[in-house]
């Protein structure tokens, strides 16, 4: 058995997506036998300013660690890594999302706010620069470096060689019962009631999701095919606002701001096909959750989409849709393979085969059954 450190930077609530994701993983180690402790700085005090935040938040961490007793291995972020965070235990820095490429992204967005707000920008160009440096220090002081998905792991391996003796990566899934929920949806999933096809884009309203792509994919659709119809979900109050004159105010176009984990299985079933159209992602769970309800879902080649195309060859299509598609009617079986390693229950087992066990030798881990290593 291993005693786990489970940080997470953002508060401890499952539907917030890096939150969700440590609280899985805590949950299904646990339920392996092992002691994990999730953990969060929350809340940040007002006063603490933006520039402050990362800092605050490492501080509080390095002052948790010094007053409890200690752990086997703490699983963080890499931006909360110090070295008197190291001290304590080898540090696992698992990623969420592709930090260095968000923050470029930031960048090239502030940088097209340059003429209007000189000093803005700059400050945040100074930030975005500080993050980027913290996070590569962070990866120099990890024991191990867990990527999320493959796609993040090789651009690891590519673009900084020095971290491919201690790379290792994970997947991202859906709850046990959300996945049983997104099963009945799948079942009863019909072909189109009508002649038009029903679209739906999740995610929150930000550069790197890829809404300038989003955008001229809308008005190409409209023009060619004026009865489809396009909900933009998750993104946030204002969006309409950012929307061209083309598109704001259209019938066929509404923007659900918010919703929450109870209304998912009913916008899913309310529609026929899934777009994905992020430049950089973390993973993307809104795929898993579109493809498990039957819904076929085109998508950039970013995030997960490299390790879910194998389980979902006939769903899971390069982005954009050609005009004439014809959403196939989903098989209500045939995930068995997917479920084999999209279950937290499997990535736990991957877990304590790629980490637990290449940082502790397996005498120390006598809760833990050696025929799960592979």
């Amino acid at each position: 058995m291993s005693r786990i450190l489970m940080v997470s930077y953002g508060p401890l609530r499952a539907e917030l997506g890096a939150s969700q994701m440590a609280l899985n993983l805590a949950d299904a180690l646990s339920g392996r036998g092992h002691e994990v402790i999730p953990w969060s700085p929350e809340p940040v005090p007002q006063e603490v300013r933006w520039w402050q935040d990362w800092l605050w938040r490492r501080k509080q961490l390095e002052d948790y660690l010094d007053a409890v007793p200690a752990f086997d291995v703490v699983d963080l972020p890499a931006l909360a890594s110090s070295h008197r965070v190291a001290r304590h235990a080898p540090l696992v820095v698992r990623s969420v999302q592709p930090a260095l490429l968000y923050f470029l992204a930031d960048a090239r967005a502030a940088l097209r706010q340059a003429a209007s707000a000189p000093l803005t920008t700059a400050a945040h160009l100074v930030q975005n620069a500080r993050l980027s440096a913290a996070v590569v220090r962070g990866w120099r002081r990890a024991s191990l470096i867990l990527c999320l998905g493959t796609a993040e792991r090789e651009w690891m391996e590519r673009r900084l060689p020095w971290t491919r003796s201690r790379l290792a990566h994970y997947f991202n899934a859906v709850g046990q019962a959300e996945q049983a929920e997104l099963s009945l949806v799948r079942r009863a999933r019909t072909a189109p009631p009508g002649p038009g096809l029903r679209f739906l884009w999740i995610g929150r309203w930000a550069t790197h999701k890829g809404t300038a792509r989003l955008v001229h994919f809308l008005l190409q659709r409209k023009a060619a095919r004026p009865q489809d119809s396009f909900t933009i979900a998750g993104a946030g109050t204002g969006v309409d606002k950012s929307l061209p004159a083309g598109l704001r105010g259209h019938g066929r176009i509404r923007i659900v701001p918010h919703f929450s984990r109870a209304e998912l299985t009913g916008l899913l079933s309310s529609h026929d096909v899934g777009l994905f159209t992020s430049e950089s992602e973390g993973w993307g769970l809104s795929l898993n959750e579109m493809l498990e309800s039957g819904m076929p879902v085109f998508a950039t080649e970013v995030g997960g989409v490299r390790d879910l195309r194998p389980y979902f060859p006939e769903t899971l299509l390069p982005f954009p849709p050609p005009l004439d598609f014809d959403p196939p009617v989903c098989r209500a079986d045939g995930l068995g393979g997917y479920y084999r390693h999209f279950t937290w229950e499997a990535i736990a087992e991957r877990y304590e085969a790629e980490i637990l066990y290449r940082l502790r030798p397996p005498a120390a881990l006598s809760g833990l059954r050696k025929e799960n290593v592979t």
